[in-house]
């Protein structure tokens, strides 16, 4: 028996994969995927591990409009259309996915800690029971109990997402706004022409909220859907030691700091460990660890930005073969399209000088 903690997309996808032996995944909620704390918009890398039924896709996102904090603008075309899923049917219908392929699934029962045994197996404790496995799999969030009881927690650092899904006005359909210069990253992502989810994200609770309202502006909220997200930390540690002990998704911190998301990632993540646990941590840092730092420096770099040189940036992209690399671009892989931008524009490494000097003498 594998124990799973947590019944979002990665721990869910993992228990999916899982061939080498029976499932059990444990759901603190009565009801997987509530409560809702994330966008839900997905590129088309989704597709490569499973196949999304049309009726989980909300809407369907054809172009980005990057809006700088002076009022430019520029549409970014995507070469390949995003989806914006209705987010705890995802969930749903990936733990469904588990259940059919043999795991078990268990809600309302809370991981409560574990105690080794002799040869290799471990006693999980819930709010309901103790379970004999072989193998904990930690995929319970940012502040997963998992990694605390197994002493590879670590240093976290965290961000406030508020989000709320809401009436918008003036909403372009298929398109999804980023404004610069609100929070460190911030979205209006419609539904439809009436319906949107709009948030802002950061690490200034105060401030962060303040940029929030001001988004939010008199949109009429229909549900909140805030919630707190991990900053990836290269040194996290996914496994404790050598035992049979591992993290996944948000609870390995597993989130690319651009936009925050980390749904492909945690999917990936799974699929790597279901694959085989001993090459597990290789592939990861073979394959995820690159593009997740890349990201955490891209934000860096992006939060010690003046508003002027949000705007110098919003200029590079209206130039049309910068904004056909953004637009063909993978954004869950940076490292695929960045050294293209940099080999054609020059004026980008000007701007990321610019910024390097903030960042070491301030703004």
């Amino acid at each position: 028996m594998i124990s799973v903690i947590g019944a979002g997309p990665a721990g869910s996808f993992y228990a999916f994969k899982e061939k080498h032996d029976e499932a059990h995944i444990f759901e603190e909620h009565p009801e997987v995927g509530n409560p809702i704390a994330c966008t839900g918009i997905l590129t088309d890398a989704v597709d490569q591990f499973i196949n999304i039924p049309d009726d989980l896709v909300i809407s369907k996102i054809r172009q980005f409009k990057l809006i700088a904090p002076y009022g430019q603008s520029v549409y970014v075309d995507l070469k390949k259309t995003n989806r914006v899923l209705h987010r705890a049917r995802f969930d749903q219908f990936l733990a469904e996915k588990a259940v059919d392929a043999g795991a078990h699934l268990h809600l309302s029962e809370k991981f409560i800690g574990y105690k080794k045994k002799a040869k290799g197996l471990y006693m999980v404790k819930t709010d309901k029971g103790e379970y004999e496995t072989s193998q904990i799999v930690g995929a319970d969030g940012p502040y997963s109990a998992v990694a605390q009881a197994a002493g590879i927690y670590g240093k976290r650092e965290f961000v406030r997402g508020w989000q709320a899904r809401c009436e918008f006005p003036d909403l372009e359909e298929g398109v999804t706004e980023v404004h610069l210069g609100l929070g460190e990253f911030s979205w209006v992502v419609p539904e439809d022409d009436k319906i949107a989810r709009v948030g802002v994200i950061g690490a200034d609770t105060h401030l962060i909220k303040r940029d929030y309202h001001k988004l939010l502006g008199a949109s009429k909220i229909i549900e909140d859907q805030s919630g707190i997200i991990p900053l990836y930390n290269p040194k996290q540690k996914l496994r404790k030691g050598k035992e049979d002990i591992f993290l996944l998704g948000d609870a390995a911190t597993h989130v690319k700091a651009t936009t925050y998301g980390g749904i492909i990632y945690g999917m990936i993540a799974g699929n790597y460990l279901a694959q085989d646990k001993e090459s597990f941590i290789r592939n990861v840092n073979k394959k995820l660890a690159k593009d997740l730092w890349i990201s955490l420096k891209m934000r860096e770099m992006m939060n010690s930005m003046t508003e002027e040189q949000a705007n110098e940036m919003l200029e590079i992209f209206q130039k049309k073969e910068n904004n056909a690399i953004l637009a063909a671009g993978d954004r869950n892989f940076p490292s695929r399209f960045l050294v293209q931008l940099l080999m054609k524009e020059a004026k980008l490494w000007k701007l990321g000088f610019g910024i390097f000097k903030n960042q070491m003498f301030g703004k």
